[in-house]
């Protein structure tokens, strides 16, 4: 049985606003944990310029400082799926509970025992 975790990302202060939302897509986004990059998907950005759609949503809204974003963690058991059926539960998540509203990027992480999907989406809708 799959577990969830939810974490949320604050700003770091005025120096870089968006630093800690940065540092979470960089990370789902490592070519070596996803299969060279196929295990990334996107929905109302484009997971290469994500930061940078994202920041401008949050500029166009008045709101670059805060609350940065969301962290999904869903963590499989080993042997429960495998990295396809694990990406393609995550892109349903993201296409039914995020999509008319937020910036997200969704990835598979298939480098240990235990399949795990991220999920980084936008504060700001």
């Amino acid at each position: 049985m799959a577990t969830s975790k939810i974490l949320y990302m604050k700003d770091c202060g005025s120096s870089y606003h968006g630093k800690h939302l940065k540092t979470a897509l960089d990370y789902i986004m490592d070519r070596e944990k996803t299969q060279e990059g196929r295990l990334i998907g996107g929905v109302n950005c484009m997971p290469e310029v994500a930061f940078l759609q994202m920041r401008n949503t949050k500029a166009e809204f008045g709101k670059p400082d805060k609350r940065q974003g969301y962290h999904l963690i869903l963590s499989f058991q080993e042997g429960e799926v495998d990295a396809d059926t694990a990406f393609g539960l995550a892109e349903r998540f993201v296409k039914e509970y995020l999509s008319k509203r937020y910036e997200a990027v969704y990835a598979v992480h298939d480098n240990t025992d235990h399949i795990h999907a991220h999920i980084v989406f936008n504060s700001v809708s």
